[in-house]
Parts: structure tokens; sequence; C-alpha cells
């Protein structure tokens, strides 16, 4: 069996939504999109976090997916207890080595977002 057939990790993504409280100030709220899918996390290369430093965001680690799972930055991930925003779109990745995955980048988040 290879790793394509089973990857390490399982997450959650949620949909963020930003909404008005009776107050007329910002609210998020969270939407379940998919739980239990299959994924491998990896921590961000020094160049991959160099080009999102010039962006003016904190990239920490990559996500990888065996199919395409409809990500963009409205979108949280959470691996066991830690939550991740994501950063870019989901995009087909070939530097893996290992056939096609899906990756997205992400950035670690603090605990108890999401």
């Amino acid at each position: 069996m290879s790793l394509l057939d089973a990857l390490p990790h399982v997450c959650t993504a949620k949909l963020r939504t930003r909404t008005k409280d009776s107050l007329g100030g910002g609210k998020d709220s969270y939407a379940v999109v998919f739980t239990g899918r299959a994924c491998w996390r990896q921590p961000a290369g020094d160049a991959e976090v160099r080009d999102f430093q010039q962006r003016g965001q904190r990239l920490t680690h990559k996500i990888y997916f065996s199919s395409d799972p409809g990500l963009d930055e409205r979108h949280v991930l959470m691996i066991g207890s830690d939550t991740m925003r994501v950063l870019s779109v989901s995009d087909p990745d070939a530097s893996v080595g290992l056939g096609i995955l899906w990756r997205c980048m992400v950035e670690l988040m603090e605990p108890g977002v999401a």
C-alpha cells in the first residue's frame, strides 16, 4: 500500500462566514464542509515561508489531499486539536514525487478559534 492510499492525517474543513451582530459589529460563523477526510500535513519550506512573508502572510504548513478538496481562503482546517487558516486555493502539486496530490497552504492559528 502506498502513502497515497493511506494518508497519515484526518481533517475537518469549515467554511468561515462573516456576519453582522445586533450592534452592527462583525462576527464569524463556521459551517462544516467535510469531516474525516484523509490528508497529509507537512511543515512549509523556507522558500515558501519567505514567499508568503512578502505577501504579509504567516505560512506554517502545507496540507496534501488525494483529490481536490475545493478549499480557498474562506476555509479553516482542523487536524487533531490544531486549527489552521487556509492561505491559498487548493491546487495540484506533483512535487511530492508520489504522483499528483492537491495542496493548500495554511497558517496555524491560536487555540480556541473555530
